[in-house]
């Protein structure tokens, strides 16, 4: 994999970019406009131009707030316009992916809310600008989410059918949240080619690393430092260490800073003995 991890856009986007080159780091994850809000931010000439750029290669990651599962309609109506311009960010600043939670449904049931997300991310991919397209993030079956089974996932790509923009972000803590094992090097192998099998090893386009506070099958989203939680440091960097992701990003997600963050990918190089 290609090592980052999410990072900080205090002091404006661009100043992510010199983090991770203070990191050296070759890739990030970012938020293009604050996460909590439904409003979007509006770039600066100087962002524009720094990541146009750029050589660091950078994903981005939408608003908590977007919900194209969601029976309230005005959440789904600034669902759409929420994620419509993030993609008209993304054009701009030269991102080709972001990671999308895909929704909750809130009680009507799974294969309405896949529907629902499939059909508003395809009306939203079929006029987005450019090369820019969406990832589905697996879940780790909260309440009514939407794509903690790799089945799931498998539909929400059949049904928005646009292979060129579209794909998987794979979380690991989420996956064993959600019930797939990851904890061991025979885990992994035996959770991926159930991957492959249901949705194609080659629709995973970036994966966030991040080991979990909270037992496989959980269905609890708790992050943990790479190697002090369930999932451990080996199956991690085995999972990193695949040759079918030799290109893939993969961006640590984990607690505590910018630096603490890339401590922990560089752990999974091997490169740094990392937290403790």
């Amino acid at each position: 994999m290609i090592p980052g991890i999410h990072v900080s856009v205090s002091g404006g986007l661009d100043r992510a970019l010199d983090t991770l080159t203070e990191l050296g780091l070759p890739c990030g994850q970012i938020f293009t406009s604050n996460p909590q809000q439904w409003k979007g931010r509006t770039l600066t000439e100087t962002e524009i131009e720094r990541y146009g750029s750029r050589s660091i290669t950078i994903i981005s990651h939408t608003s908590y707030l977007i919900n194209p599962a969601s029976t309230d309609r005005r959440v789904e109506n600034l669902s759409f316009a929420t994620l419509g311009t993030e993609l008209e960010r993304m054009h701009l600043l030269g991102i080709k992916w972001c990671v999308l939670h895909p929704g909750a449904h809130l009680g009507a049931g799974d294969e309405t809310g896949i529907k629902k997300i499939s059909s508003i991310a395809r009306q939203i991919l079929l006029n987005s600008p450019g090369e820019t397209g969406i990832l589905y993030e697996n879940t780790a079956g909260q309440g009514t989410t939407v794509g903690h089974s790799f089945r799931q996932l498998a539909r929400l790509l059949e049904l928005t059918d646009m292979p060129e923009k579209t794909g998987i972000c794979f979380d690991t803590c989420h996956a064993f949240a959600a019930g797939y094992d990851l904890s061991s090097e025979r885990a992994v192998r035996e959770t991926m080619d159930e991957f492959n099998n249901t949705v194609g090893i080659e629709r995973i386009k970036a994966f966030h690393i991040n080991d979990s506070k909270r037992e496989c099958g959980s269905h609890r989203d708790r992050h943990a430092v790479i190697g002090a939680g369930l999932i451990g440091l080996e199956p991690l960097r085995f999972l990193a260490s695949m040759p079918e992701f030799k290109e893939i990003p993969g961006i640590a997600e984990t607690p505590g800073t910018d630096s603490d963050r890339a401590e922990d990918i560089q752990k999974i190089e091997g490169r740094e003995q990392g937290r403790t």
